[in-house]
């Protein structure tokens, strides 16, 4: 449309061009945001695991929808002013709908994306653009740059959020996919810290956690200060974990000495694993952490008793193990163990879950000040 005033053409060309600035920025910052879920989509579709590179995935996909975005511009051009934005309405939907897969085998929690909602986001649209033609700009426009610019930020503004709601913002498979990488990339203090937050990990999570501590030599110290919800299956994967990022089985079996192939019951092949003549030490650690984890206190002592090189360097929570048994079983543990300091905090631990109140009064008491102990575990999980 030609306007007669030249402030006003002024603007009419300024509008697009920032619009378009705005949803190029947005478009790359948002796939690189969402680089693991479009990398992990790849990988199913394909079949196959692939090189992640996110900067090209960003750009190859923002490139793709900026011809679109220009095209309605120039077919749309009679749009009132104000509402310039309003042309970007299909690329911010597309770049939602690139970015809105749900992996439920992944821990993904969230519902498949309603295509009723789509449906009547795209004919509102259509409803407001016949709108907008039956109301054009007069020939003769007047106002100031912030007049038509805040109408245009407000629609830039309502279509990202419209992209936020339509692509997959779960947290949980974003941690889960993000710790996968960081495994695969050999990044373990770094996966360890994505995954300390979440309260309600993953089964996949959890095995990558435990990964992640065994390879930074932390499994026996650290294993309990994160959630166990999935007990001992949280330590192995599953087979057709295959194609998540890295290929957790094979990393798995790579690190125990041992393919974890299709199991029923990891306890049992921890157990079979741990006999044979090449059976390596994070194996060990790995079936005293199950032991552990299922509450046998005595399988856990008996295994360690055969180990006289864990005797002279004993993790944490196989401290907490040896004194936790020795109060509750009234067994002598000094010959392995003698930490006077460790049975002093297990005496303020028992006195604080002994003390009166509720059940949840006690255990959050205990937890505030032993929740990364074995302890916390045995009696709270």
């Amino acid at each position: 449309m030609r306007y007669e005033n030249p402030q006003i053409r002024y603007i009419a060309r300024r509008i697009p061009i920032l619009c378009a600035l705005y949803f190029v920025v947005f478009s790359f910052l948002f796939f690189l945001l969402q680089r693991d879920v479009m990398v992990q989509a790849h990988i199913l579709m394909a079949g196959e695991l692939v090189t992640p590179y996110p900067l090209f995935v960003a750009t190859f996909c923002t490139a793709i929808l900026l011809p679109v975005g220009l095209l309605l511009n120039h077919f749309l051009r009679w749009l009132p002013l104000r509402q310039k934005a309003a042309v970007w309405f299909l690329p911010f939907l597309l770049v939602g709908l690139l970015t809105h897969w749900r992996f439920p085998q992944y821990g993904d929690s969230h519902s498949s994306i309603s295509w009723w909602a789509v449906a009547l986001l795209v004919l509102g649209y259509l409803l407001w653009i016949l709108l907008a033609r039956a109301f054009p700009d007069s020939f003769k426009e007047r106002g100031t740059f912030s007049s038509y610019a805040w109408p245009n930020a407000l629609l830039l503004i309502l279509m990202t959020m419209m992209t936020v709601g339509v692509s997959n913002t779960d947290v949980v498979l974003h941690r889960t996919l993000r710790s996968a990488r960081l495994v695969s990339e050999g990044q373990y203090d770094a996966a360890l810290q994505n995954a300390r937050w979440e309260r309600h990990p993953s089964f996949q999570l959890s095995v990558l956690t435990t990964l992640s501590l065994s390879e930074a030599g932390q499994l026996g110290d650290r294993l309990f200060a994160f959630p166990q919800p999935h007990g001992v299956r949280g330590l192995l994967p599953l087979v057709n974990d295959t194609l998540l990022l890295g290929n957790l089985p094979r990393a798995v079996g790579l690190h125990l000495g041992y393919k974890c192939g299709e199991r029923t019951d990891p306890l049992f092949f921890l157990q079979v694993a741990d006999t044979m003549p090449k059976a390596r030490p994070v194996l060990r650690d790995y079936l005293l952490c199950a032991y552990l984890i299922e509450r046998r206190l005595d399988d856990f002592a008996s295994r360690l008793l055969h180990d006289d090189s864990l005797r002279l360097s004993l993790p944490l929570h196989y401290r907490e193990a040896l004194v936790l048994r020795q109060t509750l079983h009234s067994v002598d543990t000094t010959t392995v163990l003698h930490d006077d300091s460790l049975a002093l905090q297990y005496l303020t631990f028992d006195s604080l879950r002994t003390a009166p109140g509720t059940k949840a009064e006690r255990e959050f008491r205990c937890r505030r000040s032993f929740g990364a102990s074995y302890w916390c575990y045995y009696f709270f999980r």
